[in-house]
This record gives C-alpha cells, sequence and structure tokens, in this order.
C-alpha cells in the first residue's frame, strides 16, 4: 500500500501542535495527582507499618509487665482507623496487679483505644460495655465488685513514667455485700514522673467528682440519696509493693500522708466542706484532721443516734457545744466552721466527741 507524504506531514504537524498547546494548568494538576499519589502510596505505607509496630509493641508491653507481676491479657486484638487515625480493639481483655495482695482484677468486654497520627501521647479510650473491677476480701470482710455500665476517657503519657487518666463513668454500681449505685461519675488520676526524691513527694493524685449516689438503706434524716459527692486527695510517698498491710505499714513508717486537697458533700440537709490530712497509726488505723465548713449538723447527730453510734445523752451534749459554734452561713443557714478530727479511733467534730471510727481490717 503506498502512503501520501502529505497525509504523514498533516498527522505529525497535529500532534506537534498539541505538545505545544496543553494548556499549562493541566500539566500543573497532573504534575499535583502524580505527587498526591506518591505521597499518598508514602503515607498508606507509613501507616501500615505504624500498625504494625503498635501491635507488636503492645504484646511487648504486656509480656514486659509480668516482670512486674502485672498481668495484661486479651482474646483478641486490631488495628484500625486508616486513614486518619490508628484505633486499637482489645477483645475480653483482663487487666490483674499481682503485685499487691489481694490482686484487684479488671475485666473488659471491649476496651479500644485511638490516636491520631500527630500524636501518639494522648489516647482516648473507650469501653462501651462497660467493665467490671474485682477486689478480694481483706480482713474477712465481703469481698467488693465495681461495674461501670459504660466508660470512656483519655490517658496521657509523660515524660518518665507519668501519666494522666481522665474517665466518665455512668451508670456505676459498686457492691461489697449491698449495692451503692452512682449514676454519673468522672475521675481523674495523675501519676508523678519517676524517680520519687522522698516521701514528701507526690505520687498519686485522685480527684472525683460523683452525683446521685444511691444506698442501698435511707439514713435518717439525711435520705437514701447523697446529691454530690467530690473530693481530691494527693498520696505522698511510695507505697511499696505486697501485701496490703505490710505495704501501708512500710509507707506509714517512711512519713507518708494523704492530702485532702478539698471535699465536698450534699446530702440531704447536710452540706460540708473540708480539706486537711490523714495518716496512719501504730494500728494502721486513719488517724488526721480536717478544717471545713458544715451546715445541717443537727443531722449528723441525729443520724449517728438513730445507728446505734452515739448516744441520745452524748448527742444532746454535743448538740449545745456546736450551736454555740454555729454562725449564720452564707444562705442564711446556720453554719460551723470547726475541725474534723481523728485520733486514737475516736471521731470529734470540733469539741464534740462523735463515736468510734469504724475499725479497718487489714488481714
Amino acid at each position: 500500500m503506498l502512503t501520501n507524504p502529505a497525509i504523514i506531514q498533516r498527522g505529525r504537524e497535529g500532534t506537534d501542535g498539541l505538545k505545544t498547546h496543553m494548556p499549562r494548568s493541566t500539566r500543573f494538576g497532573l504534575a499535583t495527582l502524580a505527587a498526591l499519589l506518591a505521597a499518598a502510596g508514602g503515607y498508606t505505607a507509613y501507616w501500615f507499618l505504624v500498625a504494625h509496630r503498635i501491635e507488636a509493641g503492645i504484646a511487648d508491653w504486656a509480656l514486659s509487665q509480668r516482670a512486674d507481676k502485672i498481668d495484661l491479657d486479651w482474646q483478641k486484638m486490631r488495628v484500625s482507623g486508616y486513614p486518619a487515625a490508628f484505633r486499637i480493639d482489645l477483645g475480653a481483655a483482663a487487666l490483674r496487679d499481682g503485685a499487691v495482695t489481694p490482686s484487684p482484677e479488671f475485666h473488659f468486654p471491649v476496651l479500644s483505644g485511638t490516636a491520631r497520627p500527630w500524636d501518639f501521647a494522648d489516647w482516648r479510650l473507650a469501653a462501651p460495655e462497660g467493665f467490671t473491677a474485682d477486689f478480694a476480701a481483706v480482713g474477712g470482710h465481703t469481698p467488693a465488685k465495681l461495674i461501670a455500665g459504660t466508660a470512656d476517657g483519655v490517658v496521657s503519657m509523660g515524660p518518665d513514667d507519668g501519666w494522666t487518666l481522665r474517665l466518665t463513668l455512668e451508670g456505676t454500681t459498686v457492691d461489697a455485700g449491698a449495692p451503692v449505685r452512682v449514676d454519673s461519675a468522672h475521675a481523674t488520676v495523675t501519676v508523678a514522673p519517676k524517680p520519687l526524691r522522698g516521701h514528701a513527694d507526690p505520687v498519686m493524685a485522685l480527684a472525683v467528682e460523683a452525683s446521685q449516689i444511691k444506698l442501698p438503706l435511707a439514713v435518717r434524716p439525711l435520705g437514701d440519696a447523697i446529691d454530690e459527692l467530690d473530693f481530691g486527695a494527693t498520696v505522698k510517698g511510695a507505697v511499696p509493693r505486697g501485701k496490703l498491710a505490710d505495704a501501708f505499714a512500710a509507707w506509714r513508717d517512711a512519713g507518708g500522708t494523704i492530702e485532702l486537697d478539698n471535699l465536698r458533700l450534699k446530702w440531704g440537709a447536710l452540706n460540708a466542706t473540708a480539706t486537711g490530712t490523714l495518716a496512719l497509726d501504730p494500728e494502721l488505723q486513719p488517724t488526721g484532721g480536717l478544717s471545713g465548713a458544715i451546715q445541717g449538723y443537727d443531722q449528723i447527730l441525729t443520724a449517728l443516734v438513730q445507728n446505734g453510734q452515739m448516744r441520745a445523752s452524748d448527742a444532746g451534749l454535743a448538740r449545745i457545744a456546736l450551736t454555740l459554734l454555729a454562725k449564720v452561713g452564707p444562705d442564711g443557714r446556720p453554719e460551723i466552721r470547726t475541725a474534723f478530727t481523728i485520733q486514737n479511733g475516736q471521731m470529734f467534730l470540733g469539741p464534740a466527741k462523735l463515736g468510734r471510727l469504724p475499725h479497718i481490717a487489714w488481714e
């Protein structure tokens, strides 16, 4: 077949024209697309590499904690969240601290942690099916169990093994022979970096805000529901591992204390606020003093008498003494600003003796 040279020449001119007259914006768009595809491919490789390292790192960390008698187990683990996050899902997870005797155990049907690719220090936690915590009996007492309906929060990792956990619990029940239900609770736990320098150094801080605490029985005249209970406490001095009695005895001997940074209680007609310091005496019983303000102190005396912890005659004398101390509070109700002390197992509100503090059996 013969080919016409003129046709060939026109074809070449048409091709050259396409190369010459391609819009600059089109060429820039193609270059940008190629760069984005390359970046996406690189990020995808990075994400899956990090996901693999996270999965392996959790397994290695759990194995390393066994040297400290901390056991973390799960039936299945999955890392997901591509491309905007890293999400770890643990199924049927269990945590046991064998360094403490008796050992507490935590069980999570589902536990997840999510972090952004640019921030691995903060992980958002979620336990949509809640969790249970079991605390074995001490000193012949009934074992305690905590059951949370749902839980979520954030854990922030700091330097030198320090960390902060902010947790919200909904539909919680604490059962130590009689169930106590808590509608909502917010807790913040802060663990100080290591190493500690002395017994005055803060080891851990705990802050709790709880509302609508339903008691198993009504306490007259206060009722069966605590409206609000908020407190913040700081533990100073390291608590050694081992049996609770031995551990707290060593902590006490080293000068360990608990600083009550704040306490606020609203229970029926009773309103109380306090701050102070608590420690353990030679018998491992609480000792210390708090100072603050109380409205509704008469209800406290009535409750102590009705529960058999105080004689009516003693309550009458205490009522007279406390009335002499009372002043009009900000809302017009009688209020006393005084000290609450615990000495030798006895409780005192100002000069008034309230009775004995329930004994703590450690073994």
